[in-house]
């Protein structure tokens, strides 16, 4: 009986060290580690199970720690079958980066639309703020909205007696051309009474 057990504790002890021989082998072990200390780290190898992945080119791959059934790992070579994108874009102030979504492999086309109007060129805007009516918006050099500040006086009629009033300053802003400077009757009325 004895020897019995001694050859099953043999057995034990070859087969321990087959699995520390091969776990040793793998980094998985090392080469003073008892049988459960063996048991518990080849109990911790995750099971990956089949990989399947299409890789970019330039890009890569992780194969992460564990146990792989087997797979393929792809590469889209040159005259791959690409699936790609076409994208639109619209011009804003700010730089864009036009790139394909994760799931494409890279742009078929890029569509940009016209410049909307308010990114339009307006470096050749000569007009200030003095120049427009109130009320009245310009865009300046920069591109950005400006509140005109002329005063807007319409029709200006300025009377003179002649006498006392013989001359009107005109005020400075928009005069829509219907007003007049007239002469009035005072100095007549005053020939008259001589």
């Amino acid at each position: 009986m004895s020897t019995n057990i001694a050859q099953q504790i043999g057995q034990i002890t070859d087969n321990r060290n087959t699995l520390r021989n091969v776990g040793e082998d793998l980094g998985i072990t090392l080469a003073t580690d008892n049988l459960q200390q063996i048991a518990e780290k080849f109990s911790e190898i995750i099971n990956h199970g089949t990989v399947q992945a299409q890789v970019k080119e330039g890009e890569t791959f992780t194969i992460q720690e564990g146990y792989y059934e087997g797979g393929t790992v792809a590469g889209m070579g040159t005259g791959g079958n690409y699936d790609l994108q076409a994208r639109t874009v619209t011009p804003t102030k700010s730089q864009q980066v036009v790139t394909p979504d994760e799931s494409y492999f890279g742009l078929s086309s890029v569509t940009v639309n016209p410049i909307p109007n308010q990114f339009q060129d307006v470096s050749g805007v000569t007009a200030t703020a003095a120049q427009v009516l109130a009320g009245a918006l310009i865009v300046n050099t920069q591109g950005e909205t400006v509140a005109g500040t002329m005063t807007d006086h319409g029709a200006a009629n300025i009377p003179l007696n002649g006498m006392v009033t013989t001359s009107a300053a005109i005020p400075a802003g928009f005069h829509d051309g219907l007003g007049a400077v007239s002469l009035t009757n005072d100095i007549e009325l005053a020939l008259a009474a001589i």
